[in-house]
């Protein structure tokens, strides 16, 4: 009851506590002697509220009040139901009553003990006694007619358990309460049944929840720790302000069968016989409910070792295979490792050199001691760092798991080479830091090469559009040259008829006649020979603009890896097909590339990135955009860009933008440029989609 007060009261509380010890102090002079004092007690410290923990105590406080705490409302607990329901009761005294059930706490050791013919009532002496066994005396009559019944009531203490040692096995004792013998000594229930419960030769039940666990069987009972914790609610209410009058005094709810498992088990009583809804106490449980994990885990390591001893033998002659191997393994890495002519590199999270093969040493011209906490940025040439410095980052914030590049590295001795790198993640493992392997070849000489046959194949280009123009000239002067000739014989002719003395108009007129018409003849010539040069309309097909993309890319791959640009191509796949002359569209993508790359060549102070993007431009167009990092466009001439025979460039001729846009215009699309953000130029190719499957 305590415990409730305190932990539910929203405030504080003062609580002071008596113990009257009436079953010893039992005269009216003890009972007014104790409340005078209680009185002198509390004098200076006014009470709102009175509990009273049984009968008797309620009983002491309703004959003292007017001399302890006159008008204190009184909370009484664990009372007999005619006292707490009094006639005679004040107003503003109200509580918990108990009622002990011996009718049912007989009804259950008669189910219990079915064979039993002899019932002994137990009680004592006191007026305590006598209370409760009066009270309980009208549930054990219906049983007089059952069993051979006996009241030990007021037996010396001695006598009741030497009598008790001798009962008969077909005997059923209910213990009341004895808190004074025949002899008038004081004694605790609690402490006499335990005592009785010991030395008795039969089974012994109780009403009261204080006796389960000192010997009883079971018996129907209420628990104290519920009534206190109800007539500590009651208290609270009439604290709170609530009129005790409006809270009438009630019994305990919760009263319910419970047994002793270990008494079932000393009197060989078969559980099948308790009612149903019974709580069973002190169960014991047994080893494989007790101790269940212990029992599996034995069964585990037993089962465990016996596997373990198996596996080591067959391990035994494995390990010894395993080392063999693993030996013979690193050998054969080691020898890889060295003797590759491919570079091999081993580095941490941070791309530091941890270990490198000897053709990788050979490569760069440095031992491995050199080598060791390097970074490819630290042998990179100055102008390659910013792109592989991307690349980096994008592999070290898990973007990609490899990368692969061509780029110029510098030897110890300054020499700059070709280097053909692929990099790649070996592990990425929460506990270990993640390593990378590096692989590279010096592609110093084919670059070379490459420039060389560019060179080469510049030349040829150059003497084939000279020798080109040589036999154009010459076939245009041959075709042209008979009648210019005419045109020249004509023209003489007709002055010398002029110049006669007498002018012979009629052979000028015929003269000039023929010279008109071998200018026709002439302009024809020269129609002919571009009809024959230049290429017709030519045939249109269906195609998926990102396929055409990644041509062009192919045609320039070459060219992207030596000037060291880095593509990034962002292409939607879910584009419809566009009807275009390949070719031609191939030569305006591509130009638009070139001209990019070109834009970026000599660019050193941040990345050479090209971007190419396709994507839809509402329902009926698509847009292919072309986006480098170079220097960009001067906004004064960008209107400029595209007229014939404007550049920028050194040796250009100004038509290759000219030509793109009539070739973009002719398939119903449009060529557009723009300055890029922060740096370079962005083109723009808009193209109308087809409509068979634009939907």
């Amino acid at each position: 009851m305590r415990k409730r007060l305190v932990e539910k009261s929203p405030s504080k509380l003062d609580i002071y506590t008596d113990f009257l010890d009436l079953a010893r102090f039992p005269t009216e002079a003890d009972e007014l002697r104790s409340a005078h004092h209680l009185a002198d007690k509390y004098a200076s410290k006014p009470l709102d509220l009175i509990v009273a923990l049984n009968s008797e105590a309620e009983h002491f406080l309703l004959k003292y009040r007017s001399i302890i705490a006159p008008n204190v409302p009184i909370v009484f607990c664990c009372a007999r139901p005619e006292v707490a329901m009094a006639a005679d009761r004040p107003a503003n005294v109200t509580g918990v009553f108990s009622e002990f059930d011996a009718n049912k706490t007989i009804a259950l050791a008669q189910q219990l003990q079915p064979d039993a013919r002899n019932l002994i009532i137990v009680s004592g002496s006191s007026e305590i006694d006598q209370g409760w066994l009066k009270s309980l005396r009208t549930g054990i009559e219906p049983y007089e007619h059952s069993f051979n019944i006996e009241y030990w009531v007021g037996l010396p203490y001695e006598t009741l358990l030497e009598r008790a040692s001798h009962l008969s096995r077909d005997t059923i004792v209910i213990f009341i309460t004895v808190y004074g013998d025949g002899t008038g000594r004081p004694f605790v229930p609690a402490l006499v049944v335990e005592a009785l419960a010991t030395a008795a030769s039969a089974p012994v039940y109780g009403p009261s929840d204080t006796y389960l666990g000192r010997g009883i069987v079971g018996g129907h009972m209420s628990s104290f720790e519920s009534m206190g914790a109800d007539a500590a609610d009651m208290a609270l209410e009439i604290l709170a302000g609530r009129d005790p009058a409006m809270l009438a005094p009630r019994s305990s709810e919760n009263r319910k069968f419970q047994v002793d498992a270990r008494q079932l088990l000393r009197w060989h009583i078969p559980e099948r016989n308790i009612p149903k809804s019974t709580l069973v106490s002190f169960r014991q449980p047994t080893i494989w409910e007790e101790h269940r994990n212990l029992v599996l885990a034995t069964i585990f390591v037993i089962l465990l070792q016996a596997i373990m001893i198996t596996a080591l033998l067959v391990q035994m002659l494995a390990r010894r295979r395993a080392e063999k191997w693993l030996r013979e393994s690193e050998e054969r890495w080691r020898s890889v490792f060295e003797m590759s002519t491919v570079g091999i590199a081993l580095a941490d999270r941070n791309f530091r050199f941890q270990a490198t093969n000897t053709a990788f040493q050979k490569m760069f011209g440095r031992t491995d001691e050199q080598l060791h906490g390097l970074t490819p940025l630290d042998l990179s040439a100055e102008e390659e760092r910013e792109s592989l410095k991307l690349l980096f980052e994008q592999v070290h914030e898990g973007k990609q798991q490899s990368y692969e590049s061509v780029q110029r590295y510098k030897r110890k001795d300054g020499a700059l080479i070709w280097v053909h790198a692929y990099v790649s993640r070996m592990q990425d493992n929460e506990s270990e830091a993640p390593l990378f392997l590096a692989t590279a070849i010096d592609v110093t000489g084919r670059k070379r090469a490459e420039a060389a046959s560019r060179d080469a194949l510049s030349d040829l280009a150059r003497v084939t559009r000279l020798t080109t123009m040589g036999e154009m000239t010459a076939s245009i002067a041959h075709e042209i040259n008979q009648p210019l000739g005419a045109i020249v014989t004509g023209g003489s002719a007709g002055l010398r008829w002029l110049a006669n003395a007498k002018p012979d108009l009629e052979e000028a007129r015929a003269c000039f006649r023929r010279i008109v018409n071998d200018g026709h003849r002439a302009s024809q010539v020269i129609n002919g020979i571009r009809t024959m040069l230049v290429k017709g309309d030519g045939e249109r097909e269906l195609l998926d603009i990102n396929g055409l993309v990644r041509e062009v890319l192919v045609f320039a791959h070459a060219e992207l890896e030596n000037k060291g640009i880095m593509v990034r191509a962002e292409l939607n796949e879910n584009l419809p097909e566009v009807l275009v002359d390949r070719i031609q569209l191939q030569q305006v993508v591509l130009n638009l590339v070139l001209n990019g790359i070109d834009a970026m060549a000599a660019l050193s102070s941040r990345p050479r990135v090209l971007k190419l993007r396709s994507e839809r431009n509402g329902s009926a167009n698509l847009i292919v955009t072309v986006e480098d990092s170079g220097t960009g466009i001067d906004r004064s001439i960008i209107s400029q860009i595209f007229e014939a025979f404007f550049t920028t460039k050194r040796h250009g001729i100004g038509m290759g933008l000219s030509i793109c846009r009539s070739i973009a215009v002719a398939h119903g699309g449009q060529l557009s440029v723009s300055s890029g953000y922060p740096y370079g130029s962005v083109f723009r190719l808009e193209l109308p989609a087809n409509q068979l499957n634009a939907a």
